[in-house]
């Protein structure tokens, strides 16, 4: 597996990046959400984005057969464009590993490297369906700290317990690199991307999840991919000074100045769909409107239309 893989990486290494698909707009936010918890998490995250004033165009990543059709109707009522990866890969005439559906195991963390790849958007900021935003993160776009690089990434927890370096030396030898000693392990829950200075990086990091049968065995799902696909093709990130924190049940992520922007709802995803208030969500007022209008739409959407 190792050899077949690092030949992989290593074509992938020296070809130039593959096409930009057209772009449809110039900035926006990608949510990879599917089946019936991602979907109610993704329509908390959309209420929650309007209710702060964030008026980006928003596309729903899922793939095949993953979002339910009344759900997709509420969706697409918001305004919201709905994208399937499966078909959205098919009509590029790209075709997967031929044992993708064999591997199974963390297919979801494979849509997200998938979706930013191929999203319409130039710029993008990549939000996981169970994020919630402290603010309106549209000004993020605009941030030095993201627009000189043209990328920038939020750090994972700092270590603990038998943890002693961010990034384990195996996960940096396995592909190939000397460890780097010191860079902080990423937390892919966010991530902000100008897809055109980055496609390259865009290819590996989609190569890396492909292979995720193999690297998944050193890395923890998809987060350090992005790291190592960065550093694989030598592209540069911003990272904020702060360190996040933990705030039950969510990852606390700031931005270049160390304010509050994002919540990375890792516990309690149950609870958030279903429209709880949790204290420890700054945005929570959000949460009992977005689950009850989501019911609401969605009967609304299972009754016949007039005949």
């Amino acid at each position: 597996m190792s050899a077949l893989f690092r030949a992989a990486l290593s074509d992938a290494l020296d070809s130039p990046p593959w096409i930009l698909p057209a772009v449809r707009e110039l900035r926006g936010i990608v949510i990879p959400a599917g089946g019936e918890l991602y979907g109610r998490l993704a329509w908390n995250l959309v209420t929650t984005l309007r209710g702060l004033g964030c008026t980006l165009p928003i596309e729903i990543w899922h793939m095949a057969g993953e979002m339910p059709e009344d759900m997709a109707a509420v969706f697409t009522e918001a305004g919201c464009r709905l994208v399937d990866a499966d078909a959205t890969l098919a009509a590029l005439r790209i075709v997967p590993r031929k044992n993708d559906a064999e591997i199974g195991r963390g297919r979801g963390w494979w849509l997200k490297a998938v979706a930013v790849r191929f999203s319409g958007f130039a710029e993008v900021l990549l939000l996981d369906a169970d994020n919630v935003p402290a603010r309106d993160p549209t000004y993020l776009f605009d941030d030095r700290a993201y627009t000189r690089p043209g990328a920038f990434f939020w750090p994972d927890l700092p270590p603990v317990g038998n943890r002693t370096v961010w990034v384990p030396e195996v996960a940096w030898r396995n592909v190939g690199l000397h460890p780097v000693y010191g860079v902080r392990a990423l937390e892919s829950g966010q991530l902000l991307i100008d897809r055109r200075r980055h496609l390259h990086a865009l290819d590996i990091a989609v190569l890396l999840n492909e292979w995720r049968d193999y690297t998944y065995q050193f890395v923890y799902g998809d987060k350090d991919c992005w790291l190592l696909a960065w550093h694989l093709v030598g592209s540069q990130y911003g990272l904020p000074s702060r360190n996040p924190a933990y705030r039950h049940p969510a990852i606390c992520q700031h931005d270049a100045a160390g304010k509050l922007v994002f919540q990375h709802a890792c516990a309690a995803k149950d609870d958030i769909a279903a429209g709880k208030i949790i204290t420890g969500i700054v945005s929570r007022r959000f949460a009992p409107d977005a689950a009850a209008s989501l019911a609401t739409k969605r009967l609304a959407a299972q009754r016949p239309g007039p005949k």
